[in-house]
């Protein structure tokens, strides 16, 4: 059965999800944690896995809580504490790795194969498009940027997807209206449903058919980013 349209709104502005929707972030994140891993187990002598220091991290961060957008702080600091656990206290280590890390998860980091040509037309076709992302991905640093008007993180906001304030603000960064926008995002709980509670139509990018129809009210789904210009010109 062919998805539905979306709802009946006239468009000036697109907000995009980052990772997962714009760029593969886990293939990058994994590319950064193997060079972190050989860092580490090269300064250590103990072997250091990619599996590790993400397990690590994930558990810091439980810990922690750290501030929205403050990201790279858990990441330091689980470098730290690996570190730490196999007898080193040496902050120089520790600024060499997160810098080995961060090139190597940068140098990997690729839009997917739908976002270039999308970003163009709708570009092309008058569309305001803005990232927003609670990342602290590098994609300013790329030339995806080009193709975006606006970028807004959570540390900009102060609070993190999915509390619909992050979108309010996003909103205020573009000077654009919730009726008026769409948030386009991989996840339903993240980015399509507080887009909607915060009054902004929500598209998912479900890339892997996970889902059959409609999601949630004033919601629509596409398999590709390739479907989202012509879904949007159908929405005027």
């Amino acid at each position: 059965m062919p998805l539905p349209p979306g709802p009946p709104f006239r468009v000036s502005h697109v907000f995009f999800d980052v990772d997962g929707t714009l760029v593969d972030f886990r293939a990058s994140l994994d590319a950064g944690l193997i060079v972190a891993a050989e860092v580490l187990s090269e300064r250590t002598g103990r072997i250091v896995t990619p599996r590790a220091l993400q397990e690590t991290r994930d558990r810091i961060a439980r810990s922690l809580r750290p501030a929205p957008g403050r990201l790279a702080d858990l990441r330091e600091q689980s470098f730290r504490q690996v570190l730490r656990e196999r007898g080193v206290d040496d902050e120089g280590a520790v600024a060499d790795v997160s810098r080995r890390f961060y090139e190597a998860r940068d140098a990997a980091l690729e839009p997917y194969e739908d976002v270039e040509p999308t970003l163009r037309t709708l570009r092309e076709r008058g569309f305001v498009l803005v990232a927003a992302t609670n990342g602290n991905a590098a994609l300013m640093r790329t030339p995806l940027f080009a193709l975006l008007q606006h970028a807004f993180s959570a540390e900009q906001a102060g609070v993190s997807k999915p509390h619909p304030r992050f979108f309010e603000l996003a909103l205020q960064h573009a000077g654009a209206e919730a009726s008026c926008s769409v948030m386009v995002g991989d996840r339903l709980d993240n980015d399509v449903e507080p887009a909607v509670f915060a009054g902004m139509p929500g598209v998912l990018l479900d890339r892997h058919g996970q889902v059959d129809g409609v999601p949630v009210p004033a919601s629509a789904v596409i398999r590709s980013l390739a479907e989202l210009p012509g879904m949007l010109e159908r929405a005027e």
